[in-house]
């Protein structure tokens, strides 16, 4: 068992187990509430900006980006491939362009604890019938409530992924708990925000901060990665994050995500977006 160590500012340090495995991540939501609430918070106008990647357009095996500008796209950069495309309302565009996060090493297997596993996506069109996402530019995501849009395979954090499996678009709620913190002796960047899925059955299950579940807590799950972490501020809404990966498995009660956060990126994604 590897034994994680979150560094907390404004809480009490914790300690937790979890078990030895991949990044992947399965089942989402809580296990008393339907998805219907999620389904409507995920397909609300200002989360048009999350788009459905695959490797074919006959795929029907997905990941998320967002659309920053008419040209380019936010990810997770674990998953990304040359021949790609994207879905943004009803139009397909092509991947052009993968440019990664300047310090993500080739073969690291750190990205997604450090904070560097991004990449923008140019495509071979401008997408003129969504609005991109704003970005957020301060420092204060700790403690914040955020909605997370992805189009993960549907489940819940009592019994996992839902067989048979099925990917749709939904969003969830969940707070900030951490930026940076310890892994063994490995260190937490603080590029990195971090939040855990609360049991509203058993709040043994929580590991750090409140152990109350918000409404329509979510948890992260196959096909997330790449997907949008969103702050809601002064009656704005702006992308906070994006989704890397997970300290677990299987995304049940008391698993964690990790989100490479956007605040720190923004110089390198406004050198290369608005570079003539």
């Amino acid at each position: 068992m590897k034994k994680f160590l979150i560094l907390i500012p404004i809480l009490t340090l914790t300690a937790f187990t979890i078990p030895k495995g991949s990044l992947k991540l399965f089942g989402i939501i809580r296990h008393d509430k339907g998805t219907k609430k999620y389904i409507e918070l995920g397909n609300k106008p200002e989360y048009d900006c999350v788009g459905r990647y695959s490797e074919s357009i006959e795929s029907n095996d997905y990941a998320v980006g967002i659309l920053i500008s008419p040209k380019w796209v936010l990810t997770a950069s674990h998953f990304v491939q040359d021949t790609s495309f994207w879905k943004f309302g009803d139009n397909f565009y092509k991947t052009k362009r993968i440019i990664k996060h300047p310090k993500l090493k080739p073969v690291s297997k750190e990205a997604q604890w450090n904070g560097w596993d991004m990449a923008l996506i140019e495509l071979d069109k401008p997408v003129l019938d969504i609005i991109p996402a704003k970005r957020y530019y301060r420092n204060e995501e700790l403690g914040q409530t955020i909605t997370k849009v992805g189009y993960g395979y549907v489940g819940n954090g009592k019994d996992g992924m839902d067989n048979p499996r099925k990917q749709e678009k939904l969003g969830g709620q969940n707070v900030i708990d951490a930026i940076g913190g310890t892994f063994e002796d490995r260190k937490f960047s603080t590029d990195v925000m971090v939040c855990d899925f609360d049991n509203p059955d058993n709040p043994e299950s929580n590991h750090f901060g409140s152990p109350i579940p918000l409404e329509l807590e979510i948890g992260g799950s196959k096909g997330d990665s790449g997907g949008g972490i969103f702050i809601e501020e002064n009656g704005e809404t702006y992308l906070a994050g994006i989704v890397s990966g997970a300290l677990n498995r299987q995304i049940k009660y008391g698993s964690v995500m990790a989100l490479a956060r956007v605040s720190t990126a923004n110089q390198w994604i406004d050198s290369v977006i608005e570079k003539k």
